[in-house]
Formats: structure tokens, sequence, C-alpha cells
């Protein structure tokens, strides 16, 4: 009876978290979170933080340091998954030593599927800010004076019809498009600017976020950044797309707008692939969710493990 009381006791006992700064209690969750960026899948992270949550249990561990946590979590995975995973973990815990804020952009014409897969590598990499383009050339809309505006009129895909003057030897729906896009790449460029400053991780996704547009380079010193264009190239599975839309945003996106454009779409996206292809942009075809997510997961810890190469391993280090 004792040892069911005792073990009550500490089932219910909070663990506490400190770093150098301050303390927070224990999260199966959040810690599941960080393991499954290594690409397990949910259920073996959680399972793996549950195990770890037992062991807290067991040995009647009430507090401990952060670092602990990783080099207790680090060897859980490593023993459960394999050294591979093992330092990928080590690895996304070590980012914030680089001081550099990991920066996503994910381009793509419209019902690519932006939108959605942002929001999910944003949650696995615990990525709190995803921004959209729409939302920023809104934000312009409303900030300036619309004399100044008309290329900011609009979808990305009837751009064209607000064009100052009619377009001569060029496709209008294209030129359209180029003007909206460098307009919101003002925004967009104000955008990361401001997150390198304050170090702070973001995704931004649309239509506008158009390889070339925006010379990356630039921010190379401040900041890891990581362009990706989504694709989508079978038409069909792309008005499915469009269905999904309609569904999740209870009818007030409507499919058939998008239907009705959908070869301007199409135009753009070609348009934004090749542009890709010219300057090295990653291209990732939308076919399944989950794989497209892991692509780009790999992707960034491709550039997170460059980071490292750069300023030495030493930096990756469980502390």
């Amino acid at each position: 009876m004792e040892s069911n009381n005792n073990k009550n006791k500490t089932d219910s006992s909070v663990v506490m978290i400190s770093d150098k700064k301050s303390g927070l209690p224990f999260s199966k969750g959040i810690l599941a979170s960080s393991i499954s960026v290594t690409g397990l899948d949910t259920l073996t992270a959680y399972k793996i933080a549950s195990e770890i949550q037992e062991y807290f249990v067991k040995n009647k561990i009430y507090s401990l340091p952060l670092s602990e946590l990783r080099a207790i979590a680090f060897r859980f995975v490593k023993e459960r998954a394999g050294l591979e995973y093992a330092e990928r973990y080590l690895l996304w815990q070590s980012v914030g030593k680089l001081e550099k804020p990991i920066i996503i952009l994910i381009g793509g014409s419209t019902g690519v599927g932006k939108s959605t897969i942002a929001t999910i590598v944003a949650s696995r990499l615990n990525i709190t800010r995803v921004t959209s383009t729409d939302a920023i050339r809104e934000v312009m809309r409303a900030s300036v004076s619309d004399k100044l505006i008309r290329p900011l009129r609009g979808s990305s895909y009837n751009a064209y019809k607000n064009l100052t003057l009619p377009p001569s030897g060029v496709e209008p729906v294209i030129l359209g498009f180029r003007e909206q896009a460098l307009a919101v790449c003002v925004g967009v460029d104000a955008i990361i600017k401001r997150n390198i400053e304050e170090k702070s991780d973001t995704v931004i996704e649309g239509a506008h976020v158009v390889p070339g547009y925006l010379n990356l380079e630039d921010y190379s010193s401040g900041a890891i950044i990581q362009e990706i264009v989504i694709s989508v190239p079978d038409k069909s599975i792309h008005k499915e797309h469009f269905t999904k839309r309609t569904i999740e945003t209870q009818g007030s996106r409507p499919m058939s707008k998008y239907i009705k454009h959908l070869d301007k779409i199409v135009m753009i996206q070609d348009y934004i692939e090749k542009l890709a292809k010219e300057n090295d942009v990653p291209i990732i075809e939308n076919y399944n969710l989950d794989n497209v997510v892991n692509e780009i997961l790999e992707l960034i810890l491709q550039r997170v493990k460059n980071e490292f190469s750069e300023v030495g391993p030493e930096y990756a280090k469980i502390s």
C-alpha cells in the first residue's frame, strides 16, 4: 500500500527542466516534437518521450538541467532508433548555438499546397511564425496610396488585368504576375530582415516567393535560409487540391474560381519552376504530404550540417 502511495505521489510530481536563465516543467509532448524533427514518425517519438518520463518516475528525478535532459534523450533515441537519429537529435538541439535563425521560403503557384506544407513544417521544427505573401500583399495594399499599388490588386493569376500599360510581345499573365511578385518581395524582404534582427525562425509561403527575385546571398551571414518550390505536375491532382481548399474554407474559396483560371495558374507554375532550375532552387513534387515534409526537413538538416562544418564540430555538443 505504501509503495502505491509513493508511486502516485511520484507520478503527479512535476519535473523541472532548467537552463542558464530559467526553469520550465517537463513536457512529454514538447520532447516528442523535438525528437520527431529527426525524421522519426510521431508515434515512435512519442513512445521515446514516454519512456523518458517513466525513467524520471522510476529514478525519482524531480529536476535536472536542460543539458542533462538532452543527454538522456540522446541516449534513448540511440537505443531505440539508432545512432543516426540520435546524432540528428543532437544536431537540432545545437542549432541555437549558431545564433542564426532558420528562414524557410516556400513558393509555387496557387493550389499546390504551400500553406498546408508550411504549417506542418513549422510545427515539426517548433517554428511559431508562419507568414503568407497574400497577407503581406494585403497589408501593403492597406498601407500605400491606391494609385501606387496597381500591381498588388487581384490574385497572382489575374494581376495582368491591372497592368498600367498593355504589354507588347510579352505574355500578359506572366508580366502581371512578375510585377505583383516584385512589389510583394519588398514586404518579404522586410520580414526576412526583421527576423534576422530578432533571430527568430520563420516560414514564409506564397506564390510571390519566386526564385531569383530576392538576393538571398545578402542574408547568408545572418540566417540559415532555404528556398523551396512546391509542384503538382498532374492537373487532375491540382484540381483536387482546390476541392479540398473549398471544403477546408467552408466555401469561402470556391474551387470554381480557381478551376476557371487553371491554365493561367499552370502557366505561372511553369514560369516559377523555370526560374527555380535557373537558380538551383529545389523543386519538390507534392504527391504525398508526408514525403514532402520529410524532404524539406532533410534539406534543412543538410543546411544545418553545413553550418556546423564551417564553424567546427565542437559547437554540436550536448550542453
